[in-house]
């Protein structure tokens, strides 16, 4: 069953202190998202792979194309949809996470990683064993729980970010980068909770540099150059690409 079907997707961007300059995020990207498969999106730094999730997550208002969310009996297009739309679908059915934590002011971190599992109706207190667990599982000291994320290193900021994405277990979910700040032994526990926190009915779509990364976890590979597409292979093909 195909979750998102992304056609002639297009971003472009006005540079202003460049004299109005016109540059190019995304240049007519197409292809299906599978329900359930894990989709990397590779590419060279520049090639457009920030800017097609945030397309998706509509942090960004494309400038052409369609992405058709399947959600059951309903289809949205997150390109065009209203905004009160959009809002409506993220959280349990859509989530983000970025490289970089959205700190809020004075919430310690394992309330940070609770609040969508409480948004979502879950207790309190349960919301909060939840988020200790996800926590644990990352190699978040247990000392830092109740501490305040602005004080945390850059790979604690990152783990708590996406322990917060994982918490309430979307049925799509897009990733930013989400281990580039982690050593390979935190690298290695957050690849392990991705696999065993999600079940088979999660989408997920990531973005990712590491290779090994990506050969261990995704089931396709999207490549993008220069914010078009290059290719959508099975993780096999790619693996023999880069091994090339």
């Amino acid at each position: 069953m195909t979750v998102l079907s992304i056609e002639g997707l297009s971003k472009t961007f006005d540079m202003h202190v460049l004299g109005d300059t016109r540059v190019t995020g995304l240049d007519d990207v197409s292809f299906d998202v599978h329900e359930g498969e894990f989709l990397a999106i590779v590419g060279e730094s520049g090639s457009g792979k920030s800017s097609l999730l945030k397309c998706l997550y509509r942090t960004y208002d494309p400038t052409a194309g369609r992405v058709i969310y399947h959600d059951g009996d309903e289809e949205f297009d997150l390109a065009s949809c209203g905004d009160r739309v959009v809002m409506g679908l993220r959280g349990d059915r859509i989530g983000y996470t970025s490289q970089f934590l959205d700190e809020i002011p004075r919430v310690p971190a394992v309330d940070v990683v609770a609040r969508p599992l409480v948004e979502q109706g879950t207790a309190v207190e349960e919301a909060r064993e939840q988020a200790r667990g996800l926590l644990d599982a990352l190699h978040v000291p247990a000392e830092l729980w109740d501490a305040y994320p602005a004080t945390f290193s850059g790979g604690e900021r990152q783990r708590v970010n996406l322990a917060q994405a994982l918490a309430p277990k979307p049925d799509l979910l897009l990733l930013d980068e989400p281990t580039s700040a982690l050593d390979p032994e935190t690298r290695q526990a957050a690849i392990d909770l991705l696999e065993s926190y999600l079940d088979d009915e999660t989408t997920v779509v990531g973005v990712f540099h590491n290779t090994d990364v990506v050969a261990q976890i995704a089931d396709r590979v999207v490549t993008l150059d220069d914010g078009r597409l290059q290719s959508v292979v099975p993780v096999t093909e790619y693996d023999q690409e880069v091994s090339r």
